[in-house]
């Protein structure tokens, strides 16, 4: 994985705007991806309050270059706004990965149970697209550790 940038200014496409973030290029397994990723892992107590990831996953056709068209990213922004919206303070968005035809956002969330009938009445409204929900244990937020342990340039 490589920075291609890192920058504070970055903050500003994300309505969190409360942390850093990276922007990395990645080659995986032959397939381009792009990651957005927190610059650094939030403090202990933070991470404590927030123990699960979840994960949500759809996919798109790509252009030529592996990247989402205009119509994708408008659908992108549209889903974080409203996961930023039906989890609210019980969601901590992280990580998203983009390329090769598919777009992961990752939260790490508490108290989910409040929110799923909220997240699936919102995901059910959705035009017909493939999307995958995921929840798991994830104490230490090691998916955010590994990919900031594995910048190289």
């Amino acid at each position: 994985m490589c920075l291609i940038f890192a920058s504070s200014s970055a903050t500003a496409q994300f309505s969190e705007g409360r942390r850093g973030w990276l922007l990395l290029e990645r080659d995986n397994r032959g397939n381009k991806e792009i990651v957005t990723v927190l610059d650094s892992l939030p403090a202990q107590d933070i991470r404590i309050k927030y123990p699960q990831i979840l994960s949500v996953t759809w996919g798109y056709r790509s252009l030529p270059n592996w990247l989402p068209t205009e119509q994708e990213i408008t659908r992108g922004r549209l889903l974080y706004s409203a996961l930023d919206t039906i989890l609210g303070q019980d969601g901590y968005y992280a990580i998203s990965r983009t390329g090769s035809g598919s777009r992961t956002m990752h939260y790490y969330v508490r108290n989910l149970q409040n929110h799923s009938a909220a997240l699936k009445e919102y995901l059910d409204s959705l035009q017909p697209i493939s999307i995958e929900v995921s929840l798991r244990d994830e104490l230490r937020w090691d998916s955010v550790s590994d990919i900031l342990e594995s910048i190289e340039c």
